[in-house]
């Protein structure tokens, strides 16, 4: 049952599959019908960090040390659609037995959904031959799919649910009390642009084991990415939940996604230079911290915190050594409804 733990604790990215705006009585699920809404989720980020690194070797001879610093900016816009219905259990409820049975009941009444509601209906394994023959199926869609990461994440999606549904029959039936909360998920076509801006440089010296001596090194790295991808659509990173009776802090996010900047690295070393097109990273502790603030806030608002840095700021985790330094952050967001079209008067244009 590896899909179900996915469809427990999946973050319903999947595009296509995240949002049914059919649900017109769909699975008899006793929710009134509603218009669905897009939101739009805007982040920008800022990080200007130093840091020092620090090793006493006793089988080499000398110091090695460094001192570095960067400067980020990420600013990242999408929109999310909720169908309207109030639901009753908190997709990213803070309890993880809560937020498992709240993704489980969801994933499997979404299967049914999305089965109904282009004219099937859903089957469920009855034998362990049928359980061995979905999972085959499964495997071949996999394959079919040629590693391309949105059909993967689709398909992941698909089956979960319909392992939830297996797992969790009662889904299916309609709550009794009156919802609350409102799903905010990613839908196929979704818009979304970002751009990212780095720089960041390393000084010092270290340990040469060709030349066995201490030498001088300097790494540069420079990126500015517009709308860099991991091949799927920005939305697809995010689950957000809005509970509309909490006045203060109306906002939940699940694992906040900043996207990967491609840039230039830049390594001195001997009189030697190498460049090489690669990512470039965040530190740890930022997107750390970013995920955290935004696990249950406002709205809107603003942000800021001095971190503490004791991972390399190049992502190289092989150095060994001390590293200190910190990372003054701020973050700003937002998290609004879309206006809607006006529909024009009779008689106008």
């Amino acid at each position: 049952m590896n899909l179900l733990r996915m469809a427990a604790f999946s973050s319903m990215r999947a595009p296509g599959v995240g949002c049914c705006t059919a649900i017109a009585l769909l699975c008899a699920l006793g929710t009134a019908q509603a218009a669905a809404v897009d939101y739009q989720l805007k982040l920008v980020a800022t990080v200007d960090a130093t840091q020092d690194w620090l090793k006493n070797d006793p089988k080499n001879p000398g110091k090695q040390w460094s001192k570095g610093s960067t400067t980020q900016r990420y600013e990242i816009t999408t929109r999310l659609r909720t169908d309207g219905a109030k639901q009753v259990r908190n997709l990213l409820d803070p309890d993880v037995e809560a937020r498992m049975e709240a993704k489980t009941i969801h994933l499997a009444r979404q299967a049914k959904k999305a089965i109904e509601a282009s004219g099937g209906r859903l089957i469920l394994p009855k034998t362990p031959a049928d359980e061995a023959a979905l999972a085959k199926r499964f495997q071949n869609e996999v394959l079919a799919c040629k590693g391309d990461a949105e059909c993967n994440a689709t398909l992941n999606l698909e089956y979960a649910a319909i392992y939830a549904a297996m797992a969790y029959p009662e889904a299916m039936e309609p709550d009794e009390d009156e919802g609350r909360y409102l799903y905010l998920l990613p839908y196929k076509g979704c818009p979304g642009k970002s751009r990212v801006q780095l720089t960041m440089n390393i000084a010092g010296e270290r340990y040469n084991k060709t030349v066995d001596r201490l030498v001088a090194f300097e790494e540069k790295r420079s990126a500015d990415s517009i709308d860099a991808s991991d091949g799927r659509s920005l939305c697809s990173h995010f689950t957000i939940v809005l509970d509309p009776e909490d006045a203060k802090r109306p906002l939940w996010i699940e694992n906040v996604h900043m996207p990967t900047p491609v840039g230039v690295t830049e390594f001195i070393e001997s009189q030697h230079t190498s460049r090489a097109t690669e990512p470039q990273p965040m530190p740890t502790a930022v997107l750390e911290w970013i995920t955290e603030t935004l696990r249950h806030a406002p709205a809107s608002g603003k942000a800021s915190a001095t971190l503490p840095l004791p991972l390399s700021l190049n992502g190289n985790s092989t150095w060994l050594g001390l590293w200190t330094g910190t990372a003054k952050v701020t973050l700003e967001w937002s998290f609004t409804p879309v206006p809607q079209p006006v529909a024009p008067k009779p008689g106008t244009r």
